[in-house]
């Protein structure tokens, strides 16, 4: 069960940072302002898309491709569950810097700490072993 939990886990992951890279695409300005951005000119809306779009659905296929080419869930749901973790930590650093945490950024991170909460969950109880050139493999 937590083997399926963990496919659905990553998946629902992957899907997450494409849908939410792509979906920009479709309307540039209206999600600079829901992020409440503004861009001086056509050059800041490219630049967005390339950072946002371009990360956020490089994270989702890589998610992808980890799952195709490992055949387990584990390393793309360790991926994602890192990199929202990231987004955590450095949204507080932001709002510390800022000096405010808006009422958006709030439900940012109740969403993200859900996501990583339940990432850590399932993979603290899947026992898996990374390997590494540099040291043995020991059983």
């Amino acid at each position: 069960m937590k083997r399926k939990l963990g496919y659905i886990f990553a998946s629902l992951m992957a899907i997450y940072f494409l849908i939410s890279g792509l979906s920009v695409l479709f309307d540039v300005p209206a999600k600079l302002k829901r992020i409440d951005l503004t861009t001086i000119n056509s050059d800041g809306e490219i630049a967005f898309i390339l950072i946002y779009t371009g990360l956020m659905t490089g994270i989702g296929v890589a998610c992808v491709l980890l799952q195709y080419f490992s055949r387990t869930w584990i390393y793309s749901a360790l991926l994602a569950t890192t990199i929202i973790g990231s987004f955590i930590v450095f949204r507080i650093v932001g709002s510390i810097m800022v000096g405010s945490l808006s009422p958006t950024q709030v439900n940012f991170l109740a969403f993200e700490f859900i996501e990583v909460l339940a990432g850590a969950l399932l993979l603290r109880k899947e026992k898996f072993k990374i390997y590494s050139p540099s040291l043995p493999i020991t059983n």
